[in-house]
This record gives structure tokens, C-alpha cells and sequence, in this order.
């Protein structure tokens, strides 16, 4: 069995975690990219903003805006939190992924990802 490239995984079985992921939706409640588009998302839903059909994705997540990869100081920092809907969390993670950095910005326009290029 080949071990797991992202030890890390665990932490999202925390008690910690579970209660902090609890506090960022309730505190946003809506997909930040959603919110982004003009658009108010609850999980009802489609990134596309057309009602969600499957039930089983009708749902937020409270994702890490800078990858953490297993740095707990990042993980557990509620400030790197945003809530999105599956849609956007599922389609950007998987770009940023390959791309190797977020293009997610800050209230000031500049990317936020100390990886992005910009910051380089």
C-alpha cells in the first residue's frame, strides 16, 4: 500500500477542526465566490448558480484560502478560512493544484497565495 503523499488528512477529523469548520459557516454562511458573482449561495445552489439538482451537494465547506499542507499554524488559523460551495471548492482546488498557487485576492485586488507569482 503506498503511503498517503498528505499526512496531514487527519487533522480534518479533529475535534478542533470540526468545531472551527462549525464557526466558519455559521459565520459566513454563503460561498464567498458565489457572493463574488453577485450571487447568494447557501448550497442550493451550482457554482453556475442554477438550482442544485443533487441533493447530496447541497452543502458549504469551510476551506483553507492558502494551501496549509500540514502546517497547523495555517489549518487551525481561522483567519485563512472562507466558506464556499462545492462546486467552487471542488473545480478551484483541483486548478490550484496544478497550477501550484491561488489566484484568490485580498480586499486590495492582490493575490493573497504567497506562492502567486506576484508575491515573488
Amino acid at each position: 500500500m503506498a503511503k498517503d503523499p498528505r499526512p496531514w488528512r487527519g487533522l480534518y477529523k479533529t475535534a478542533a477542526w470540526l468545531r472551527l469548520a462549525k464557526a466558519q459557516k455559521e459565520r459566513e454562511p454563503l460561498c464567498a465566490t458565489c457572493l463574488m458573482l453577485g450571487r447568494a449561495n447557501d448550497g442550493s445552489l451550482t457554482g453556475a448558480g442554477t438550482p442544485q439538482e443533487d441533493r447530496r451537494r447541497r452543502y458549504v465547506v469551510a476551506d483553507h484560502k492558502i494551501p496549509h499542507r500540514g502546517d497547523k499554524a495555517l489549518f487551525f488559523d481561522p483567519d485563512n478560512l472562507q466558506t464556499l460551495c462545492p462546486d467552487h471548492h471542488d473545480r478551484d482546488k483541483q486548478i490550484e493544484e496544478r497550477r501550484g498557487y491561488s489566484e484568490r485576492r485580498g480586499p486590495d485586488g492582490w493575490p493573497i497565495d504567497p506562492r502567486h507569482p506576484a508575491n515573488q
